[in-house]
């Protein structure tokens, strides 16, 4: 009798997935995918190519090789910021950071990157005494400095919003102009949502399509 029960449970927990696709798909709250953004391609047979992040070489706060290699199969939020900020950048790390405490629990199937505009005063010691500021977990959020010119193409090319330095360093974030924007980004590096973090109804959206995008994931 316990052998048939056990067989039982363990074909429930392996149709679950299958069994929250089903309600969500047929029920009132009819589940959709989230939206793959930017440009893309279709070739001849009709197949879509999406827009994805390129390839890159960055460091994070430990000076270890950072690429997009270090991103595939993992979910991401990612935003742009830098450690002597005088405006936006604490909120959004403290976005980050709530996003972080939404995650404790969950299996790390989400990571966090915060890629910074200015290389040349944000080394990676820089980075790590910033990350203590907000209590940051490294297994799930990483800080990412090197070459200016690869940020700045992988912001603009890769995540698709602005940054960049004015020359008169007495404007604005010291010169620096980047977005509020947390990206969202789905395990085959294809951005699925943009969100302010210095709006707490976005805030809650993100929360909201990253368990979406974690639901896809399992299907």
């Amino acid at each position: 009798m316990k052998g048939g029960r056990g067989a039982l449970v363990a074909l429930l927990v392996f149709l679950l997935p299958f069994l929250i696709w089903l309600i969500l798909s047929t029920g009132k709250n009819h589940y959709k995918r989230l939206p793959k953004l930017g440009p893309y391609t279709v070739n001849a047979l009709g197949d879509t190519s999406w827009h994805t992040l390129p390839a890159f070489f960055l460091l994070t706060q430990d000076s270890v090789p950072f690429t997009q290699d270090s991103l595939k199969g993992w979910i991401h939020v990612a935003d742009y910021f830098f450690t002597r900020c005088p405006g936006i950048c604490p909120q959004l790390s403290r976005s980050m950071a709530q996003l972080q405490a939404f995650l404790a629990g969950k299996p790390v199937k989400v990571r966090l990157v915060s890629y910074t505009v200015d290389p040349e005063h944000d080394t990676p010691t820089t980075l790590r005494e910033y990350a203590s500021r907000y209590q940051a977990d490294f297994a799930r959020w990483t800080f990412v400095t090197g070459a200016e010119t690869t940020l700045y193409r992988l912001a603009v090319k890769g995540y698709l919003i602005p940054v960049d330095k004015a020359p008169d360093t007495t404007q604005g974030e010291l010169g620096y102009v980047h977005s509020d924007m947390l990206v969202l980004v789905d395990p085959e590096l294809r951005i699925r949502g943009f969100y302010s973090g210095l709006d707490s109804l976005q805030m809650r959206k993100l929360m909201d399509d990253i368990n979406l995008l974690l639901l896809e994931s399992s299907l």
